[in-house]
């Protein structure tokens, strides 16, 4: 079965394959600009409920804001 989530909603270790960002072009060119494209794997590092989320995509680790993370959907690994 297939689980399209919210990035944001990803616990550390838990990964997913981006499939579409739902966002406005100046965030959308952001996300993209880290690598977060459709097809991209991503890994939630560290998560906390207050703060910053931090990801790696493509061997490469960045923080973002919660926020912005619900942004990205991903297929559920």
């Amino acid at each position: 079965m297939l689980m399209i989530v919210p990035l944001n909603t990803l616990r550390p270790g838990e990964g997913g394959i981006v499939v579409n960002i739902v966002a406005g072009s100046y965030a959308r060119q952001r996300l993209v600009s880290m690598g977060l494209t459709p097809g991209a794997t991503v890994q939630i590092i560290e998560s906390h409920s207050m703060g910053p989320i931090i990801i790696s995509v493509g061997g490469v680790r960045f923080a973002i804001g919660s926020g912005l993370a619900a942004k990205v959907m991903v297929r559920k690994l």
